[in-house]
């Protein structure tokens, strides 16, 4: 073979048929080539051509014929390519630069309640984190205790709540454990799988998880951008290290960059007009799922802007957001808008969708819907007024009083943290303290989603709470949803 074909062999899969793939090619030099030779005919002949221009063609041969120091070879390119990058990212502001150059961030001690920002994306991105139902992993020593937090009257409160609730965590395991063995029937899942799902209520959301978190450049330099401007101890410090983690790997896109203080700006305003509207009033959900089907856009739309702002069931802030003059419509939509000077930034609450159902349940449940990233998720703020849930196999245990007695202290004090410091009322709470969230979706989605969660190995309270959503919207639209396969009644 030449040299050429040797460096071809290299780098893609063949030499010569229409359809190939990229390999053993550095992420910058691959960016380089997604956002602007791939618009030109003869990939591969352009790839060897812009070697040879910058002058590493034949070092580039010489190691691939030799089979190593490759990378090496192609050092001075890789520095071509990522000056390119960034001229054209920031430059040119053609930010699709970015969209082939994936990265991945490990996250090791990261407060679980931290994940209800860093799932919301927009962006098409992915995370996993360790599960609360394998391990008995959770003690005082794994709680982060946000440092705002720790300088208000209920740090010591705090510490306390916390570590009885992880002392019941850790102590109520073998008497449910006997209880499970007592009742002596068929359970769908392993004992020890059943009773870590109950106990898991008490484990506080400031415990320690660990979430991988990855994307596409582009999709994460603008995230990272939103979540270095939120007030949130954890969160900027969170996003000031990985900014400069993914600068070692990337440094022409993540030199430099600066919060994203549009945004936060606009949540601040809107989140003014909300409390001047409600100030800290909480209206309870009349039921724990309802469903709303084919509203009005512009209602709808006005409605999911404000709903994260407030503790209004969604039915209440609707029928009063219909009542709004013009000008007071107009005075929203600007808020939401004003910041949006360009393509980025799309509003989450212009994007309406026909189903909407309002949910209030267990966080630790609100924690399995928020991964759904099909749907749009809107939710809001931890309040101790809406209550805790009490799993089923703690009803009627030995356990139940203590349960019932941490959980009442636990939402006394997010109530109370919340009154001062409204930010803050989530860093206290527990997995089973109650979150109201809207879920909203169209008719795959709604297939999608309830058919996946109503299966076998579930958390059985996520799949009741499917399986209610399947059921409301057939008595709804028998001929649109009679489709849906509920598992869970199965």
């Amino acid at each position: 073979m030449n040299n050429e074909e040797i460096v071809l062999d290299y780098f893609f899969t063949n030499k010569n048929k229409s359809i190939f793939a990229l390999k053993n090619m550095p992420a910058a030099v691959q960016a380089y080539f997604y956002m602007g030779v791939s618009r030109f005919p003869d990939f591969r002949g352009r790839f060897i051509k812009s070697l040879k221009e910058q002058n590493v063609f034949d070092a580039i041969a010489e190691a691939a014929k030799q089979g190593n120091a490759v990378e090496k070879a192609m050092r001075p390119f890789i520095e071509f390519a990522r000056e390119k990058n960034k001229n054209v990212f920031f430059d040119y502001g053609h930010k699709s630069a970015g969209e082939s150059a994936t990265i991945f961030f490990v996250s090791e001690q990261n407060p679980i309640y931290a994940t209800e920002i860093q799932q919301d994306f927009y962006f098409p991105m992915t995370t996993m984190e360790l599960s609360t139902r394998y391990s008995r992993k959770f003690g005082i020593d794994a709680v982060y205790f946000d440092q705002k937090l720790m300088k208000t009257e209920f740090a010591e409160e705090a510490k306390e709540t916390i570590a009885k609730n992880l002392e019941l965590y850790e102590n109520g395991f073998d008497r449910l454990a006997q209880k499970l063995r007592e009742k002596n029937t068929k359970e769908e899942l392993p004992e020890k799988v059943s009773v870590l799902d109950s106990l898991r209520c008490l484990i506080p959301i400031a415990a320690h998880t660990t979430i991988i978190l990855g994307g596409n450049t582009r999709a994460v330099l603008e995230h990272f951008k939103k979540l270095s401007a939120y007030e949130d101890s954890f969160m900027q410090e969170y996003a000031s290290e990985c900014m400069k983690e993914a600068e070692k790997i990337f440094p022409e896109y993540f030199s430099g960059i600066k919060p994203l203080q549009g945004t936060i700006e606009r949540e601040k305003k809107l989140s003014e007009y909300a409390n001047k509207l409600f100030g800290k009033k909480f209206f309870a959900t009349k039921e724990s799922i309802k469903m709303f089907f084919d509203l009005p856009t512009e209602e709808l739309a006005l409605t999911q802007i404000l709903y994260p702002y407030c503790n209004i069931h969604f039915e209440e802030l609707f029928e009063k957001v219909s009542g709004f003059t013009k000008q007071e419509r107009g005075e929203i939509f600007k808020i939401a808008t004003e910041d949006r000077k360009n393509r980025e930034n799309p509003l989450r609450g212009f994007e309406t969708k026909p189903l909407v159902f309002e949910i209030e349940t267990a966080w630790s449940l609100w924690k399995d819907f928020k991964r759904n990233r099909m749907n749009l998720r809107f939710h809001q703020p931890m309040r101790g007024l809406s209550g805790f849930e009490t799993p089923e196999l703690i009803k009627g245990s030995e356990i139940e009083k203590e349960y019932t007695n941490a959980m009442q202290k636990t939402s006394d004090l997010i109530e109370k943290v919340f009154q001062k410091y409204p930010a803050l009322s989530k860093t206290v709470a527990a997995q089973g303290s109650k979150k109201r969230f809207l879920l909203c979706m169209g008719a795959r989605q709604l297939t999608v989603l309830t058919e996946l969660r109503t299966c076998g190995e579930g958390d059985k309270g996520y799949r009741k709470i499917a399986s209610k959503m399947i059921e409301l919207a057939k008595e709804k639209k028998p001929e649109l949803f009679a489709h849906i396969q509920d598992n869970f009644k199965k």
